[in-house]
């Protein structure tokens, strides 16, 4: 049976946990060649064991996508490992939970460096290896709170995820003519690590089965479903646009 992404070369940032180590393991159980980035290098090599043993071809890197000084080297030796990037899955971010009225000066800028900033210097790298090879699919995680703002989450937070939804449209835009797509992907609430210090997860008003047509909270394996479509060949014809993944909690 052919695999919807044999011989394709995916990188997803941010793989050592939750959402991006999910997606990291659907990619490669697709047939993708797996290059697995995080700070943590512990958990980056824990899932590449696991991914090997499981008959995938995986690597591993260390890489902080806030390290802009850094980036186009840490591309280059990506790109190095198997001669080409096909797919770059932005996933690498952080949370908060702060009320707007206390969000200081440092939190933003933390915030937007490593949720926004990291995400156009990323792409921008990747663009380049991709317009040479006429090929690419380029995949960014936002937020729902990035469509109608956070409440749950901090505005310097909302803010950053609406920032990745348009940058995944210029990249769009820029991409066409050279065969790169880019699209974002807005989960609702997931059940991951990073989400046990959200409200929504323990208040009752916030209860799934009274809030979400679904009934549920998203996992991260749902999230790893829409970015498999993104990344392969079936979503072609597709750029520019947003694929919300979040129950129907939030629908445009």
């Amino acid at each position: 049976m052919n695999k919807l992404l044999a011989e394709k070369v995916a990188v997803v940032t941010g793989s050592g946990r939750g959402i991006g180590a999910a997606i990291a393991r659907q990619l490669a159980h697709h047939g993708a060649k797996i290059v697995l980035t995080d700070i943590d290098d512990k958990s980056i090599k824990s899932l590449e064991s696991e991914l090997i043993q499981a008959g995938c071809q995986a690597k591993s890197m260390v890489f902080n996508v806030a390290d802009f000084a850094q980036i186009r080297e840490k591309i280059d030796s990506i790109r190095n490992l198997f001669g080409r990037i096909d797919i770059w899955v932005n996933n690498a971010g952080i949370t908060e939970s702060a009320p707007i009225e206390s969000i200081t000066e440092t939190q933003w800028d933390r915030m937007q460096d490593i949720d926004l900033k990291s995400v156009f210097f990323c792409s921008q790298a990747v663009f380049a290896v991709m317009k040479e090879q006429q090929y690419g699919r380029l995949v960014h995680i936002s937020s729902m709170a990035g469509e109608r703002g956070g409440r749950g989450s901090s505005a310097s937070y909302s803010a950053a995820k609406a920032g990745v939804i348009n940058l995944a449209k210029s990249f769009a835009l820029n991409g066409g003519q050279y065969n790169i797509t880019s699209n974002a992907v807005c989960p609702g609430r997931t059940l991951t690590e990073m989400a046990k210090g959200l409200s929504w997860l323990t208040d009752p008003k916030d209860d799934p089965k009274l809030t979400i047509p679904l009934g549920r909270f998203g996992t991260p394996e749902d999230i790893a479903n829409a970015v498999l479509f993104l990344a392969s060949d079936l979503s072609s014809y597709i750029t520019g646009a947003t694929i919300d993944v979040n129950g129907g909690l939030y629908m445009r």
